[in-house]
């Protein structure tokens, strides 16, 4: 089995700051060695475009596009796409890059990513990339990702979302996304609630892509960056819960970041990362 890791090293427009250097601690950790070890074999791929003049709409699509790209030859090459990168809206470029398959996606994250700019109170191109994957807005700039279709409600779920926007929760209401707080995955019936709303995607899907924003874990054992609220999920809880997923629905893909090495300085978010990871590749050959 191949893997091509895809890594991209902004934070918005800012290259190798802040959230863009967990993609290289990754790597300079042993990454391809621990998938070497597995069987794989790995190709890395940067997406690292210069651009003249940086910003952080332009840089972020940019990113986006060059991620599909980059992901469309993994595929072409039968290879296992694995995107770390410091923004969530990769995702976008990801997913577009699959193809025409039907693809779901879970979506792990403390945030939503469901504002569109006329929600956003911040106009932070980050917390909109799963408004951007469903169609909900830049539908000009998105349409210049190759491979870029809006993917319906009834094909994602949202797992481990903690702080939304007020305007965030009522579009989530009214849409057919199914949402799972940390509260509900982390109760007792947290995995009978995970595999109802896998039941129902399976139905909608052939495919999963898994994408892992790092702060959905519970920031007082794992932290990952400075965006990461109250609440969340440990370790092995997340865990067990990918490999629900991976269990349930093959993954065709894998996003994992929003990585701030700076702010972990045990390794303990890292080390959870890796055992992600594994728990993802293992999957493969199962």
């Amino acid at each position: 089995m191949k893997t091509h890791v895809i890594t991209s090293l902004y934070d918005t427009a800012h290259h190798r700051k802040r959230m863009g250097k967990g993609p290289e601690r990754f790597l300079s950790a042993g990454l391809v060695q621990r998938l070497e070890a597995l069987g794989q074999t790995v190709i890395t791929a940067t997406v690292d475009p210069v651009p003249a003049f940086p910003a952080e709409v332009e840089t972020g699509f940019t990113v986006m596009r060059g991620v599909a790209e980059a992901v469309q030859a993994a595929v072409a090459a039968g290879a296992f796409p694995l995107v770390l990168a410091g923004n969530c809206n990769t995702t976008v470029g990801t997913v577009s890059g699959l193809g025409p398959r039907r693809i779901g996606v879970v979506w792990f994250d403390a945030h939503a990513d469901f504002n569109t700019p006329e929600t956003s109170g911040t106009g932070f191109l980050d917390g909109m990339g799963l408004a951007i994957l469903t169609g909900r807005c830049w539908q000009a700039l998105a349409g210049t990702i190759p491979g870029y279709a809006p993917l319906s409600d009834d094909r994602v779920v949202l797992a481990g979302a903690r702080d939304l926007d007020v305007l965030e929760r009522e579009r989530l209401e009214g849409c057919a996304i199914a949402c799972l707080s940390d509260a509900a995955l982390n109760a007792e019936d947290g995995p009978e609630r995970m595999s109802t709303a896998l039941d129902v995607l399976a139905q909608e899907v052939e495919a999963v892509h898994l994408h892992i924003d790092l702060d959905v874990h519970d920031a007082r054992i794992a932290p990952a960056n400075h965006f990461q609220p109250p609440g969340g999920l440990a370790p092995q809880r997340l865990q067990d819960m990918v490999a629900q997923v991976a269990e349930r629905l093959p993954v065709a893909s894998a996003y994992l970041g929003a990585y701030d090495p700076e702010v972990d300085p045990e390794r303990v978010t890292l080390k959870s990362g890796f055992a992600l990871i594994e728990t993802i590749v293992k999957s493969l050959d199962a």
